[in-house]
């Protein structure tokens, strides 16, 4: 009886966390014949299903989405985002197809704040104005549209100026 109820207890303890299924539900569907993987939901905080809770895809420590400027999606491809830990250690993530990036924690955990810069082809390096302080998803600050509670969607100019 007492392994009944220790199981019940970890289904019920483990298996539902309301404020993360309700962030993942407000993420919407799948694009159109877009399956899940690494060009999936370009533009979307991606640690939000890449956390590293039970039953999670892989999971993330830094990831997002680059642009190629602020007036529309078309993406950044083989953009390299330059991540600096305050601990000094650095890690070079390559942009994909559609423009995400994602680093795993075996690869690199940064210590925060963090600062980040993008380098595209040949262009003057992109860097962030202010430091990455509390989360390696990208898209929970850069959402779209621009405003005054967010910058709007990393990207880089096309003509060499400052995004």
């Amino acid at each position: 009886m007492r392994v009944l109820w220790l199981i019940a207890a970890s289904l019920v303890l483990f298996s539902c966390d309301p404020v993360h299924d309700d962030a993942q539900a407000a993420l919407g569907g799948e694009a159109p014949g877009v399956q899940k993987g690494p060009t999936h939901r370009p533009g979307q905080p991606c640690i939000t299903c890449h956390d590293g809770s039970l039953g999670s895809p892989e999971h993330f420590s830094v990831a997002g989405t680059v642009f190629l400027n602020a007036d529309d999606k078309t993406p950044a491809e083989n953009a390299t985002v330059n991540l600096l830990s305050a601990d000094g250690t650095s890690w070079p993530a390559t942009t994909n197809s559609v423009g995400n990036f994602y680093v795993t924690p075996k690869q690199f955990t940064p210590v925060y704040p963090m600062t980040v810069s993008v380098d595209y082809t040949g262009r003057p390096t992109t860097k962030m104005k202010s430091h990455v302080g509390r989360d390696g998803s990208c898209a929970d600050c850069h959402t779209d549209p621009a405003g005054p509670t967010s910058a709007g969607h990393v990207f880089v100019s096309l003509d060499g100026g400052t995004p």
